[in-house]
C-alpha cells in the first residue's frame, strides 16, 4: 500500500521538476530596470536586469551567432552596449540625460547592466524609453522601477510605447 503511494509521489515530483526546468529554459521576454537615487554618492544608479537565457538568444541575433555571454566578457560588453543603446532618459524639459556605462555582472540566471548619472536638484520626474529586445520579440515587456526615499514608482513598457513620463517622490530635506 505504501510503496505505490511513494512511487506516485516520486513520479509526480519528477514530472514537476521537468516542467519547471522547461519553464526556466524558455525565454521569459521580460527585462527589469531599477533607477535608484543614491543620495550618499549623489548618483542616479540605473540597473538593467535581463534573463541570461533571453540575453544569450538576443546577443546571438543582434551581435554574432557565436556570442557567449557566460564566458566572454567582450560578448557581455557588446550586449551591454546594445542594451544601453535602447534605453534613454530625459529630464522634465525633455532634454536628454547623459548616462555613463559602469559595467556588467552575471548573477545566477541574470545578466546585469549598470549605468549612472549625477542627481540634479530638479529631478522630480523623467521621460523614459526602453525598447531592449522588443525588435526581436514583440511580446517583450520592459519593467522600470524608480525608487526615491523608499517610495517606488513603476511602469511597464510594451512595443507600442514610446516615451513615458514618470513622476518620482520629492527629495527629503
Amino acid at each position: 500500500m505504501m510503496r505505490p503511494l511513494i512511487s506516485l509521489v516520486l513520479i509526480s515530483m519528477m514530472s514537476l521538476g521537468l516542467l519547471a526546468g522547461k519553464a526556466f529554459g524558455h525565454q521569459q521576454k521580460e527585462a527589469y530596470t531599477s533607477i535608484v537615487f543614491n543620495q550618499r554618492s549623489g548618483m542616479l544608479e540605473i540597473q538593467h536586469r535581463f534573463y541570461l537565457h533571453d540575453a544569450e538568444h538576443a546577443a546571438q541575433q543582434v551581435i554574432d551567432k557565436n556570442t557567449d555571454l557566460i564566458s566572454d566578457p567582450v560578448g557581455r560588453d557588446a550586449f551591454a552596449y546594445y542594451a544601453i543603446s535602447t534605453f534613454a532618459m530625459q529630464d522634465q524639459q525633455q532634454q536628454p540625460l547623459t548616462l555613463t556605462y559602469v559595467g556588467t555582472e552575471l548573477e545566477g540566471k541574470y545578466l546585469w547592466v549598470y549605468q549612472e548619472t549625477p542627481i540634479t536638484a530638479d529631478m522630480d520626474g523623467f521621460y523614459l524609453k526602453m525598447t531592449a529586445l522588443q525588435e526581436l520579440w514583440s511580446e517583450q515587456i520592459n519593467h522600470i522601477n524608480v525608487e526615491r526615499n523608499k517610495r517606488v514608482t513603476s511602469v511597464r513598457l510594451h512595443i507600442a510605447d514610446s516615451w513615458h513620463y514618470i513622476e518620482v517622490a520629492k527629495p527629503v530635506k
